[in-house]
């Protein structure tokens, strides 16, 4: 995993050359590239890297970031992101340059270009883009399955509050007139109570006018259900 004390914790130098773990590839990907914006050592020849090479700048001066460019602090030298964590190292004519590092600063113009063209870098760059797409639909619905739950308690919430509140002047929640269809006009105290916090509470609100939601814990089932977990809880209490 990633070690967030570093000034650069997705930096290659603290990583094995070729990394087959999913959860480390993903959280080197969410956390971002190592990128880092400083004062560039100066090599034997006085060259040293400069953070222009991030971009991609056209001849309309528009500037486009080279994802996969990275520069290890650790190491002083450039290297693929894209072909460190996804190029195939079963291809006949895969190379280890960028992923080991380069540092000829005097011709680092043209071995960007040369890489950006190579069959290597591309098929790279295109199982990372499928990764990520992939990423961001499991995150998609990983927050969906949140919502959705979050919804739900918070619906289970009112509706506990409602039987507590109810049963706490000893009134039954159905009664005699009480009814096991909701929208009746014997519903009893539970519905009835449901139906007026409803008008002012946007979640219950929800609930009963939504009538693509077949599922609405409203019924007398339910009802029994939260007494019996109440009253289990309230003789667990007690007891210990």
């Amino acid at each position: 995993m990633l070690n967030l004390q570093y000034d650069f914790p997705t930096d290659i130098a603290k990583f094995p050359w070729t990394i087959t773990d999913a959860n480390l590839i993903r959280s080197l990907i969410l956390y971002g590239p190592c990128k880092p914006d400083i004062n560039f050592p100066v090599n034997n020849n006085g060259k040293r890297f400069s953070s222009s090479y991030y971009f991609l700048t056209t001849k309309s001066g528009t500037k486009i970031p080279r994802t996969w460019l990275c520069y290890s602090y650790n190491l002083d030298c450039v290297y693929c992101e894209s072909c460190w964590l996804f190029a195939d190292r079963s291809y006949g004519k895969f190379k280890w340059d960028w992923i080991y590092g380069i540092n000829d600063w005097n011709h680092l113009s043209q071995s960007i270009q040369r890489h950006e063209s190579s069959i290597q870098h591309l098929d790279a760059a295109k199982i990372r883009s499928i990764w990520v797409k992939n990423e961001t639909i499991d995150a998609s619905l990983e927050k969906q399955y949140t919502d959705e739950a979050v919804k739900w308690r918070n619906v289970l919430k009112r509706l506990i509050k409602i039987i507590l509140s109810i049963t706490a002047g000893n009134c039954a929640l159905r009664g005699n007139e009480g009814s096991l269809k909701i929208k009746c006009a014997t519903e009893g105290n539970f519905l009835r109570t449901v139906r007026l916090l409803a008008e002012f509470d946007p979640i219950l609100n929800d609930i009963l006018n939504d009538e693509n939601q077949k599922i609405k814990y409203l019924s007398w089932s339910i009802q029994n259900e939260l007494l019996d977990i109440l009253s289990t809880e309230l003789r667990h209490l007690i007891c210990n």
